[in-house]
């Protein structure tokens, strides 16, 4: 098994106070459990798991299958009411209060690495874009009561 980077290119990147975590991979090859199956397994570890696949509704394989399980941190918006993990504070901006999180969690681009090394997942509901333009705020009443953000932040990536 090959790990990427090396321990001195991972020394080098966090030597530069510039990222607060640098990704690091194994290509792990499958023959018998498929990406269906190992989610099936996550879902015994972490109530909260996702799959993202990159296969093309023509094509039998993808290039990428993302798997996650065990998120750092839930983030939700409702009624300008944002929660991350233990903070909870009303916000006009939720973009902006994503934004500064953000910044926390911050990590290089790594050549050889998947394009996605962990972040967030989840969505941005139709009501969401009230939050730019409130003028467009919907006037319907909420009868499934989705959030306005459901987010994930994950740190750990299959």
């Amino acid at each position: 098994m090959q790990v990427k980077p090396k321990l001195e290119e991972v020394k080098e990147i966090a030597g530069t106070g510039n990222y607060d975590i640098v990704p690091v991979s194994a290509e792990i090859l499958s023959d018998f459990i498929t990406p269906i199956e190992a989610m099936r397994i996550l879902k015994n570890v972490s109530m909260h798991c996702y799959m993202l696949e990159s296969a093309q509704a023509d094509k039998k394989w993808g290039r990428y299958t993302f798997l996650g399980y065990d998120p750092k941190m839930a983030i939700s918006c409702v009624d300008g009411v944002m929660k991350a993990g233990d903070i909870t504070v009303k916000t006009e901006d939720p973009s902006g209060f994503l934004r500064e999180l953000l910044r926390k969690y911050r990590s290089p681009r790594i050549d050889g690495l998947p394009s996605f090394t962990g972040g967030l997942v989840g969505y941005f509901s139709y009501d969401y874009l009230g939050y730019s333009e409130p003028s467009i705020r919907n006037s319907c009443s909420d009868t499934e009561n989705f959030m306005d953000v459901d987010l994930m932040l994950f740190d750990r990536v299959i």
